[in-house]
């Protein structure tokens, strides 16, 4: 059987270098220096470069349930199809699937590591890691050569909440991870959101503990907006700084245009790359590039001949 995986090789070029971006640099998030001990510099690989102000965190548990993934992937999904840059941490459940949701948009997302941006932790998400590496950005405090080290993990959420305007957490046990996270958020000013989950859940009772304190609900992208612009905000675009390429190409907003156009193309049914490029208007590297990461975030499966259908959701 034919899969992405198969064409990917002469579909992309080599990952993107690894850079380093000094406190001093243009570059370097103002909203890092927020922090009582912002990062001397950052190491960065992907091909986008920071948006200044255009950024929302999604974290949670590793054990996440069908239901915790669904709701981080859509919630991401349409965040990223807004055009705001999804941070989180790379771990499994849910960061992996905020992650997945945002590539599958055509938007961009941004890992932030606990450890060297060389490795990939954990090993699982190596796809993962290898798409973001392409089509957003892999961040990390420590030097590219460094070993995942458990205490690095905790260091590394606050510059997840320290990036984003607001932070969402799906699900999250008593003693999670994403919760200490929300109090990195709410500590920095930063707009903190729940989304509510099955009572009789261990991993619903870190969730509930922070709407009993004061957290809002997020049960749709909307809410997240609305919290940010206000309760009359209606979902119409604004304009909030940008998101662009390091090295040229396609900004985010014509690369989200073209995963939409692929998407009602096969929305028909399925097809292969050379008629999805006709009719969609996209040449054919760029819809080879953006049907990897719509296969990554989990919109499209590929078909024996290179051809591709959407994953219909029950």
């Amino acid at each position: 059987m034919a899969t992405l995986s198969g064409i990917r090789a002469g579909a992309h070029s080599r990952p993107a270098p690894v850079r380093r971006i000094e406190r001093s640099a243009s570059e370097y998030p103002e909203r890092l220096t927020h922090l009582h001990d912002p990062p001397d510099g950052l190491w960065a690989r992907g091909s986008i470069r920071l948006p200044p102000d255009r950024m929302i965190g999604i974290v949670g548990t590793r054990r996440a349930t069908e239901y915790g993934r669904r709701m981080a992937h859509d919630m991401a999904f349409e965040l990223a199809t807004a055009g705001w840059a999804i941070v989180s941490g790379l771990a499994s459940g849910i960061d992996a699937a905020a992650h997945r949701g945002a590539l599958a948009a055509g938007g961009t997302t941004i890992a932030v590591l606990g450890c060297g941006v060389d490795h990939v932790y954990p090993v699982a998400n190596r796809g993962l890691y290898e798409a973001i590496g392409r089509c957003g950005l892999l961040l990390s405090e420590y030097p590219p050569e460094w070993t995942p080290r458990k205490f690095q993990f905790p260091e590394r959420n606050r510059i997840i909440a320290a990036l984003g305007s607001a932070l969402v957490v799906v699900q999250a046990g008593e003693r999670s991870g994403a919760l200490i996270t929300a109090g990195q958020a709410l500590n920095l000013g930063r707009e903190v959101l729940a989304v509510p989950g099955a009572a009789d859940q261990p991993v619903s009772r870190g969730v509930h503990q922070l709407l009993r304190d004061g957290a809002a609900v997020a049960e749709t992208a909307l809410d997240v907006l609305r919290q940010l612009y206000g309760p009359a905000y209606d979902g119409t675009p604004t304009v909030q700084g940008t998101l662009f390429e390091a090295d040229g190409g396609l900004p985010e907003a014509g690369v989200r245009g073209s995963a939409e156009r692929l998407r009602g193309v096969l929305a028909a049914g399925p097809a292969a790359v050379a008629e999805l490029s006709r009719l969609a208007g996209v040449e054919v590297p760029e819809a080879l590039a953006m049907l990897c990461r719509m296969e990554i975030g989990g919109t499209v499966r590929a078909l024996p001949g290179h051809r591709f259908e959407l994953v219909r959701r029950p």
